[in-house]
C-alpha cells in the first residue's frame, strides 16, 4: 500500500447512512498511477450492524433476512451520493 492510501484509510468516511443498527460508511479513496502519474478517484462502501451481546455493543456485518431491504435501500442511497459526487466533479487527469 502506498502512502496516499495508507493515508486515506486512516481519515474519516466521507458520508453516513444510518437506519436503526444497520451503518453505511463511504470512504473516499485516491491512486496514483506510477506510469501515468494520473490520480484517480473511488469510492468504497462498508457496512455494520450494531447488536448488544450482554451489556456490550457488538458489530457484525452479516446481516438477518427482516434488514436485507433495509440494507438495500442503505446501498441505494449510497449509490446515488456517490454518483452524485462523480457528476460535480470535473474527471482528473493528471495531477
Amino acid at each position: 500500500m502506498n502512502t496516499q492510501n495508507k493515508n486515506s484509510a486512516n481519515t474519516a468516511p466521507v458520508q453516513t447512512f444510518r437506519d436503526g443498527a444497520i451503518l453505511l460508511r463511504i470512504w473516499k479513496r485516491e491512486h496514483k498511477n506510477a506510469e501515468t502519474g494520473n490520480t484517480s478517484t473511488f469510492y468504497s462502501i462498508d457496512m455494520k450492524r450494531g447488536y448488544k451481546q450482554g451489556d456490550i455493543w457488538k458489530n457484525t456485518s452479516s446481516i438477518n433476512g427482516k434488514d436485507a431491504l433495509r440494507v438495500a435501500n442503505l446501498f441505494t442511497q449510497a449509490n446515488d451520493w456517490i454518483v452524485r459526487q462523480q457528476q460535480s466533479t470535473p474527471a482528473q487527469g493528471s495531477q
